[in-house]
């Protein structure tokens, strides 16, 4: 009988493949060109780019002259000391990427979706839609968090019965230290790429280029946030995949071991505990192979049902039991204090995103009930939230939109400007280690009308800049790709609410 997981990655597979070129390419064009929704303002958003057809750069055999561009970092901070970096690619380079996997879109397909796996991949970053089948979804990151939940805590736990250890790893620094030439290797075979790796006629080879000219030459690691490098972080690692299976096959672990995988993360059913070690020890040596390695400080074995649920889920149930219901100040204030103790003890969990999701309904209207004496209160409260998780400052500004719209009167506006401009404020102090604080603080003022409780001064990092000046200019002036619209235009196109489409569970 097919496992859940099998039938989910099958589906998955043939949705994909139903995919038409053109619309893969303005997708990955479009949503896809900037990282997820909580990375960058809805003022970064691309409202124009080139018709699908022919590449801007033309290849022979021999040569492919792609230019030589560098990433736009952003920085966007992980924790007190340390930051993620994602990458912008070039607008030409990227237009290429784009146009190279859409035309060669049936044999990245079956590369990505092999008849023969053992390992089930959850992790396709294209939205496909199981009641549209043929059609790009309207979720990314909402999708993606539902692909997980998927897998961890339903398919896996329907099957968890039949085994009796759970194994969990991840690949140690996926995205950078993926090796650009493993891309050809993953499409066409280690032999075959090596044996033609002058011959731009393989599809792998121009990508390979193409993301190493994308990254200023470099052979090493592929930028983090374009859908473009999801896509071919899934090839790799599909690559993997396979010499992973072939490896439990001739060892006779196929029928006693569930593989499954979301990203770079691993989780593994064993029906024995012996049965499971010698499983990642293959693992190991097939992403040896492709030059990567497992991150050793997270692969733990669990004796089952260990390890199947998020320890903070059951807590915050108990402490929030009618997540739907309507808040009122002051359950609002005491779910939120027992919110901060489960994050405080489950550290980088999803327990803050939770809470501040369940606070808006699917229509993207509040459920919390402010009287005017409270809305000092409770935006004092909102606004210690991403003190304690910084990716959480999104969605926290656009509850705060929200309070601002549903009572838009002169007092809740500067009890709102006074907060937060003084917060900007002391973060300009430092602006070099508050970049992503700036931008989307500048956003949320700017696209409010709160001007007038900002200081003069600009900051001079690019990305926080354009928000306060509804100016762009450091991807280049591109006459065929548009990549930035002003902040009022974007808060007229939507709210903040909208914009971060992780509000939205529809699967």
């Amino acid at each position: 009988m097919p496992t859940r997981p099998g039938r989910h990655f099958r589906q998955t597979a043939a949705l994909a493949r139903k995919l038409r070129p053109r619309e893969v390419y303005d997708w990955l064009q479009t949503v896809g060109y900037f990282p997820e929704s909580y990375v960058l303002p809805p003022c970064f958003a691309v409202t124009k780019h080139r018709a699908f057809g022919t590449p801007l750069v033309p290849h022979t055999k021999r040569d492919y002259s792609v230019p030589v561009r560098e990433l736009l970092p952003i920085q966007f901070p992980k924790s007190d000391w340390t930051d993620r970096t994602f990458g912008v690619v070039n607008p030409d380079v990227h237009t290429d990427i784009a146009i190279l996997i859409a035309r060669n879109w049936k044999t990245i397909v079956k590369t990505l979706f092999p008849t023969d796996t053992c390992v089930l991949s959850y992790s396709f970053p294209i939205p496909v839609d199981r009641r549209a089948p043929g059609t790009v979804g309207p979720l990314r990151a909402g999708r993606m968090i539902y692909e997980w939940i998927e897998m961890a805590e339903r398919d896996l736990a329907a099957e968890a019965f039949r085994y009796r250890c759970l194994f969990t790893a991840d690949v140690k620094n996926c995205y950078p230290a993926i090796y650009t030439h493993s891309i050809s290797w993953a499409l066409h075979g280690k032999r075959t790429a090596r044996k033609r790796r002058r011959d731009f006629n393989l599809v792998g080879n121009r990508l390979d280029k193409l993301f190493q000219n994308a990254n200023d030459g470099c052979t090493n690691g592929l930028p983090i946030g374009p859908a473009v490098s999801d896509l071919v972080a899934e090839l790799v690692l599909a690559g993997v995949d396979s010499l992973f299976s072939k490896a439990l096959k001739k060892n006779g672990l196929a029928s006693r071991v569930l593989v499954v995988r979301f990203k770079d993360d691993y989780r593994l059913l064993a029906k024995r505990s012996e049965d499971g070690r010698t499983a990642l020890k293959l693992l190991q040596a097939s992403l040896r192979t492709f030059r990567l390695e497992l991150n050793e400080d997270k692969t733990e074995p669990r004796v089952l049902p260990d390890g199947l649920f998020r320890p903070w889920v059951s807590q915050y149930h108990a402490a929030n039991p009618h997540p739907k219901g309507r808040y009122t100040y002051r359950r609002f204030r005491e779910v939120y204090l027992s919110v901060v103790t489960i994050d405080r003890v489950n550290p980088g969990t999803g327990v803050i995103d939770r809470f501040l999701a369940d606070l808006v309904d699917q229509k993207r209207s509040l459920r919390l009930t402010l009287k005017p004496r409270e809305i000092d209160q409770a935006l004092s409260l909102l606004l210690m939230l991403p003190t304690l998780r910084a990716k959480v400052m999104p969605k926290v500004l656009a509850i705060v939109e929200a309070i601002l719209r549903s009572r838009p009167t002169l007092a809740t506006k500067r009890t709102i400007g006074t907060h937060i401009g003084e917060w900007y404020q002391e973060l300009m102090e430092r602006e070099s280690d508050n970049v992503y604080q700036l931008a989307w603080l500048g956003y949320f003022m700017t696209s409010n009308r709160l001007d007038e409780f900002l200081p003069k001064d600009k900051p001079k990092d690019p990305i926080a800049r354009a928000v306060r000046t509804s100016r762009f200019s450091a991807l280049g002036s591109v006459p065929h790709h548009t990549h930035f619209r002003g902040v009022i235009a974007a808060a007229k196109a939507g709210t903040m609410l909208q914009h971060l489409d992780i509000f939205d569970r529809t699967p």
